[in-house]
């Protein structure tokens, strides 16, 4: 089992993620960014942080190998500095499933939300995962007055609130989904959502 050296979040200032209702989209290409209907591909997007409150907001997600392979090739994580060269993202379909892929090395590799438990720390975003996973959905964001938040936000069953919390052997912060609206963040964490698509565009 590969092993994760936890930090306290640098970033400080940490505001609370905004209040919006969440409302799932189908999970389908036609859902995520810069969908091509020719090739029924959307993209290649970036994977970023948003609404963290934080200064990392607008950073890249990249990926960290696990030697443990039959686990997974890589978790997900988001780069701790800005303007760090990231993998492209796409979404395509993988046999029937219409999935998100990171470009691992010289292949897009399908991602998914690991049910496998490290440490009692589950929710992480895998890429090529052997074990049981659920698949990364599409969501919109309204805000009370009925005006959309910016972006398209990953998530699972009506849940698009992530922990963020930096790992200190790859500078980058490693983000569980909170399935569960009891859930709380841990020492260390602070919560965001992690949107697709270009920071600097407004969807």
């Amino acid at each position: 089992m590969f092993s994760l050296v936890l930090a306290l979040a640098a970033a400080v200032g940490v505001q609370a993620i905004p209040d919006v209702q969440v409302v799932p989209k189908e999970n389908s290409c036609s859902n995520w960014p810069f969908y091509h209907q020719m090739s029924s591909v959307a993209g290649p997007f970036s994977l970023f942080a948003d609404s963290t409150g934080t200064d990392i907001d607008g950073n890249k997600a990249s990926y960290a190998t696990i030697s443990e392979t039959t686990i997974a090739a890589a978790w997900v994580g988001i780069y701790n500095q800005p303007g760090a060269a990231a993998p492209l993202v796409q979404c395509q379909a993988f046999g029937s499933a219409e999935m998100l892929a990171m470009k691992l090395d010289d292949a897009f590799q399908p991602l998914s939300i690991s049910e496998h438990t490290y440490h009692e720390y589950d929710g992480l975003m895998f890429a090529k995962t052997i074990t049981r996973g659920e698949p990364i959905e599409p969501h919109w964001h309204y805000y009370p007055n009925g005006t959309r938040q910016d972006g398209t936000f990953l998530g699972w069953n009506n849940f698009t609130t992530w922990a963020y919390l930096l790992d200190e052997q790859t500078s980058k912060y490693r983000v569980r989904l909170m399935t569960d609206s009891a859930q709380k963040l841990n020492e260390g964490e602070f919560a965001g959502f992690v949107r697709a698509g270009d920071p600097s565009l407004s969807d």
